[in-house]
């Protein structure tokens, strides 16, 4: 029972658009393009100096803050409600989580059109499967 919900609630995610009226108003559509430039700017923000630049949050802080919540959230439904999808380590950091989707769609240029959960999923799955 528990690993059929978490299924279900894996497709839910990866078929869903996002519905935040703030997310909308920015005219942002929820696709692999968009996550790569949110986290693309989430990883220059956070690399500079270890701690952040003021000049780059100003940029889209709503992006950053979108892409660490994604991959989180879909990082931790994956890694709890699928037995066997998922294997992430304890350790793991959200950097750490978000960094394999950047080099995911770094490598795969071709998914920028899909929705950004299923492309987390999918990032996360190739990197930390299940043995």
């Amino acid at each position: 029972m528990k690993l059929r919900l978490g299924l279900v609630l894996i497709m839910l995610l990866a078929a869903t658009r996002p519905t935040d009226l703030g997310y909308y108003a920015q005219g942002r559509q929820g696709s692999g393009q968009e996550l790569a430039r949110d986290c693309s700017l989430y990883f220059e923000f956070l690399g500079r100096t270890g701690a952040g630049r003021q000049e780059t949050f100003d940029i889209d802080p709503f992006g950053m803050g979108y892409c660490a919540g994604l991959v989180r959230g879909v990082a931790e439904s994956a890694n709890r409600l699928t037995p066997g999808g998922v294997c992430l380590p304890e350790d793991i950091t959200a950097a750490q989580a978000v960094w394999v989707v950047v080099r995911y769609l770094h490598d795969h240029p071709e998914s920028r059109h899909e929705t950004d959960t299923s492309i987390v999923l999918r990032a996360l799955r190739g990197a930390y499967p299940c043995e």
